[in-house]
């Protein structure tokens, strides 16, 4: 997993900014993203983290689209985070996808 952190000084993501309970804002950079069925799926980390090697990532579902704004959920349901995750392992790409 250490490989796309040591790139992503030359990388640019896309970010998302996400609300939490308290109403602070965190920035999420967008590693990947995957569609299952008809809904859209972000594998994403907290940008303030991206150069922690150790860092995780997280999944966030698309919710709603509206014109202005995209709105996106934490994946909280195991079995919901699990085949995603899979889907996520299956592309190959330049990260490493453990599912605890």
């Amino acid at each position: 997993m250490a490989d796309i952190f040591e790139e992503a000084e030359e990388m640019e993501f896309e970010v998302v900014t996400m609300t939490d309970e308290d109403g602070t804002e965190i920035e999420f950079s967008i590693i990947d993203n995957v569609a299952s069925g008809t809904q859209r799926y972000l594998l994403v980390v907290e940008t303030e983290k991206m150069d922690d090697d150790e860092t995780e990532a997280t999944i966030l579902k698309e919710i709603s689209i509206d014109a202005n704004d995209i709105t996106y959920e934490l994946v909280e349901d195991d079995d919901e985070f699990d085949r995603i995750a899979a889907l996520f392992a299956q592309k190959g790409e330049d990260y490493e996808v453990s599912i605890n």
